[in-house]
């Protein structure tokens, strides 16, 4: 049987791609020793990865998504909260899990948090509720990832990758109006992962 490797996620506005952008050239000028960088045109924000999955799962998935959202929107009706978009920003970077065992190197995001974290619950419970399996993090930690660490890495440079990122002076001001939820394939190239819209749900 055929397979996807794919995940539910928010796209980002052209503008604030740029910004990320920015910052992954800023790493790349820094030449840092094996530091795989991600393609800027791909960033986005993961609410649930679902890894590979049979083609036929894909029907599935986008019904489980436009549950999601109108879960949320109820919710949000509810709590008499504003109708969508609601608003994010960059925030601080950072690495998991630490500095001195850096393997993935992110920007955070900021904003309407308690609207993220509820729509990615909404996503996390239709899926399960459609048969996949519970995300394996105990908490979910929205950031946009921008390189990772080979395995083959030196704590000198973790570190190194670590200050560089954290000396990097991010805009605040680009907004990421968030208005629905992607379903996003990922296809492993030599020179990265490419990202490709399979459908899409408004909010």
């Amino acid at each position: 049987m055929d397979t996807l490797r794919v995940f539910v996620a928010i796209e980002l506005p052209d503008d604030v791609k740029r910004v990320v952008a920015d910052a992954i050239d800023s790493l790349r000028r820094a030449r840092i020793d094996n530091l795989r960088l991600v393609r800027p045109e791909g960033v986005h924000l993961t609410l649930k990865f679902l890894g590979d999955i049979g083609v036929d799962r894909v029907p599935v998935v986008k019904d489980a998504m436009a549950q999601a959202v109108a879960a949320f929107s109820s919710k949000r009706r509810s709590d008499n909260a504003p109708n969508a978009p609601f608003c994010l920003t960059l925030g601080t970077t950072g690495v998991f899990p630490n500095a001195n065992r850096a393997r993935v190197l992110w920007v955070g995001v900021d904003g309407d948090m308690p609207a993220l974290r509820s729509l990615q619950v909404q996503v996390e419970d239709a899926l399960i509720a459609a048969g996949f399996s519970a995300t394996q993090q105990q908490r979910f930690n929205p950031h946009l990832t921008v390189g990772r660490m080979h395995h083959r890495a030196s704590r000198a440079d973790r570190q190194f990758a670590t200050d560089t990122l954290s000396a990097l002076q991010l805009p605040t001001t680009r907004i990421i109006a968030v208005n629905g939820i992607s379903l996003m394939r990922s296809t492993l190239l030599p020179g990265g992962a490419k990202y490709d819209r399979i459908a899409h749900a408004d909010l």
